[in-house]
């Protein structure tokens, strides 16, 4: 009952401030002017916005990464230089007018006051206009509320994560990947939507050779031939990821895009391998 009460102020919020800023601010044509550049600002979603995009079909799991502000990013294409929401044939937000636009899409390049009346522009163009300051400003205090239930709902998301570390020997999944992993092919590990993942390493990872060898002193196999990591090491390396996971969590927050490389844990762990 306590979700759904939350869950129904979020979206009162979000359609809220969706219709004043819509009401509030007028611009140029976009179509005719750019390539969609206030696209390409990376934005962080809670996760109940992220779940109303997919379950309306915008989007996957797969485009949202772990964020640092609240509890996703929406994802980017590094070809395009775009959120993963930019419509080619609109030039534009696929979800520009579905009423559940991320608030902070719209104030820019506007925000939400221009007293002096100047001509505002974004990178490309001038001619946007607050047209309504009185619904400006109201948005603003919504957006203001918003942040406040994103940064809630991210404490319980950092929450989850603690609890998935803290029952690490019933991830299954990561298990099986680790057995199928080179370990000199693993970086550290990766929390996605709500998953726990192995990272995979650009070269050769020296940290995993460390502690292979400092567990597997006898082993005859060559480190950069081992074809997957061995039970003995996998119980170690979850007891680490377990221990050192979860004191990186509480020191610094949540990592942006979920990764967490053994140099990182290593920076803030509390035992070595």
């Amino acid at each position: 009952m306590k979700n759904t009460v939350a869950n129904d102020k979020f979206w009162e919020v979000v359609k809220n401030f969706n219709f004043l800023m819509r009401a509030a601010i007028q611009g140029p044509n976009c179509l005719i002017i750019c390539n969609g550049d206030c696209c390409s600002i990376k934005i962080n979603v809670p996760k109940i916005l992220a779940e109303e995009f997919i379950r309306q079909g915008y989007a996957e799991k797969s485009d949202f990464v772990r964020g640092d502000v609240f509890s996703f990013k929406l994802g980017f294409n590094e070809k395009n230089g775009k959120c993963f929401l930019y419509d080619e044939e609109v030039n534009g937000c696929k979800v520009h007018d579905s009423g559940i636009k991320p608030p902070q899409c719209w104030i820019y390049p506007t925000n939400f006051t221009n007293p002096e009346n100047k001509e505002l522009s974004c990178k490309r163009a001038k001619g946007w206009r607050i047209i309504d300051t009185n619904k400006a400003i109201e948005a603003e205090k919504l957006l203001k509320y918003y942040i406040f239930l994103c940064q809630l709902e991210a404490k319980k998301e950092v929450k989850l994560l603690q609890n998935r570390l803290a029952n690490i020997s019933a991830e299954y999944d990561l298990k099986s990947m680790l057995r199928n992993t080179p370990p000199s092919q693993l970086a550290g590990f990766k929390y996605t939507w709500d998953n726990l993942k192995t990272l995979s390493a650009q070269g050769i990872s020296l940290k995993m050779k460390q502690f292979c060898l400092k567990l597997n002193k006898n082993c005859d196999i060559e480190y950069l031939e081992c074809k997957a990591i061995c039970d003995k090491v996998i119980i170690r390396l979850l007891n680490f990821l377990q221990q050192n996971m979860i004191y990186y969590v509480q020191k610094n927050g949540p990592d942006c895009e979920g990764e967490y490389p053994f140099i990182k844990l290593f920076e803030y762990s509390k035992n070595n391998f």
